[in-house]
């Protein structure tokens, strides 16, 4: 019996996910494709040091329960310990009603689950989980530790992906960047790449994460997109000595309900923290917000907005005062694909059907990347799990379901204020380094 050609475009946790559960049914021949010639996509939001992963920190029951089955997953043999649980703190301020909701919506949802988490109604308590650290006053909040969850290596968890992917015989290839589809009436029987070659398919899937609007736009079928974005998320790193990496090895990922969040230290003593809000816009002449990174020719001196730096500041000091002063080893700008709900876009589309778009993760998705294959490949099947079915659909739901919490407004990104390296007081990281000067002479052909 022959087997589906599959052809899944975007090798971040949606098609590395979906790839890993049909190559193990033994009923498909998959093919992964990515632009970048390096993978995992060094510009990927999946390509990270670290992705906080939750345990039942969902306002929403459903994604409460799924994201329980991921850590689940996590442990297992073939993630090879990337997952640590150092547990989470969640705070909000007494005073907003809705992110201290959510908070308290998420520590009733563990506490039915049977998750062990300490509730926190005074700021002396909420430092009480940080013994031997001096914080922050956390003047107000209250929040509580869930000590199940914990943060992922994310970059060092594609790569096993990508590598099982290779190993189940599927098919990995960089530096395959689609610029159109082969349609045909409600059929689409592959994708054309930048350099003339087609590649056929019977089923394609679309799990091209911040870059899906522009693909869509490009490629003359937007129309009956659902209304996902790409947004911009300011990231930055600091470098701890031996000792404080030491005396802060034991902290528990922090989220606040400034929308600031930081991680422990990892391996390499680099603390990660970021803002988590409605993010930057970057509109094409379209229209069409398009993520620009380390990878967008041109931009390499491009970093955040000068304007995050004070704030990424201020939010370090607010929760470890004695790190605030050090200098940024790296920042990034992380390229969601938001949608409005913040439940993702996981559906074929209404006008091919074999076309299926897998995105949408809204900043949340990482954690689920063992299992959202699964997911993902019900829908293929056309028997999705009855929970996700209208959710995920492309009829998208456009209420607040408690998937996250992000308030504010967007921004447009003014690409003459970022911040560069002087006004940071970094130094390039080797890896980014390597990137520009080894990847320098390709990058205006297959970008």
């Amino acid at each position: 019996m022959s087997k589906e050609s599959v052809v899944i475009v975007g090798a971040g946790i949606f098609g590395m996910s979906t790839a890993l559960w049909m190559l193990q049914t033994n009923e498909y021949d998959v093919t992964i494709l990515d632009k970048s010639e390096i993978l995992p996509a060094p510009d990927a939001a999946s390509s990270d040091l670290n992705k906080i992963i939750r345990a039942g920190d969902y306002a929403d029951p459903h994604l409460a329960s799924l994201s329980l089955e991921a850590i689940g997953a996590w442990r297992q043999p073939e993630w090879e310990n990337t997952f640590h649980q150092s547990g989470q703190a969640l705070a909000a301020k007494v005073s907003d009603p809705k992110t201290r909701g959510f908070v308290m919506s998420s520590l009733a949802q563990c506490e039915r689950m049977g998750v062990k988490a300490i509730h926190a109604q005074t700021s002396d308590q909420l430092q009480g989980f940080f013994p031997g650290i001096r914080t922050g006053k956390f003047e107000g909040l209250e929040g509580y530790l869930n000590t199940s969850g914990g943060w992922a290596e994310a970059t060092r968890a594609m790569k096993l992906g990508l590598e099982r992917v290779r190993q189940l015989g599927g098919r990995v290839r960089s530096g395959a960047q689609v610029v159109g589809l082969i349609k045909d009436g409600i059929k689409v029987k592959g994708v054309i790449l930048n350099d003339g070659e087609e590649v056929l398919c019977d089923l394609l899937v679309i799990a091209t994460g911040a870059w899906t609007p522009g693909l869509f736009a490009s490629t003359g079928i937007s129309s009956r997109l659902p209304p996902i974005i790409a947004t911009g998320q300011s990231v930055a790193t600091i470098q701890l000595n031996e000792e404080e990496a030491q005396r802060y090895s034991k902290v528990p990922v922090v989220f606040l309900n400034n929308q600031f969040y930081v991680f422990p230290p990892d391996p390499n003593g680099i603390v990660k923290f970021a803002i988590h809000n409605p993010g930057y816009l970057n509109p094409a002449e379209n229209g069409v917000s398009i993520p620009h990174t380390i990878l967008t020719p041109g931009a390499e001196d491009g970093m955040i907005p000068r304007e995050m730096i004070l704030e990424l500041r201020e939010g370090l000091r607010s929760v470890y005062p004695e790190l605030a002063g050090n200098r940024f080893v790296t920042t990034r700008l992380c390229w969601y694909c938001d949608t409005v709900s913040g439940d993702w876009l996981i559906d074929y589309h209404p006008e091919y059907e074999n076309l299926v778009l897998a995105t949408g993760g809204s900043g949340h998705a990482f954690k689920f990347a063992p299992i959202i294959g699964r997911e993902i490949l019900k829908v293929i099947k056309r028997i999705p799990s009855p929970e996700w079915a209208d959710r995920w659909a492309f009829q998208m739901n456009k209420e607040d379901v408690g998937a996250d919490i992000r308030h504010g407004e967007r921004k447009l990104l003014d690409l003459n204020q970022l911040a560069t390296k002087e006004d940071l007081g970094i130094f390039r990281v080797v890896e980014r380094m390597t990137i520009q000067v080894g990847l320098a002479s390709r990058l205006v052909k297959h970008l």
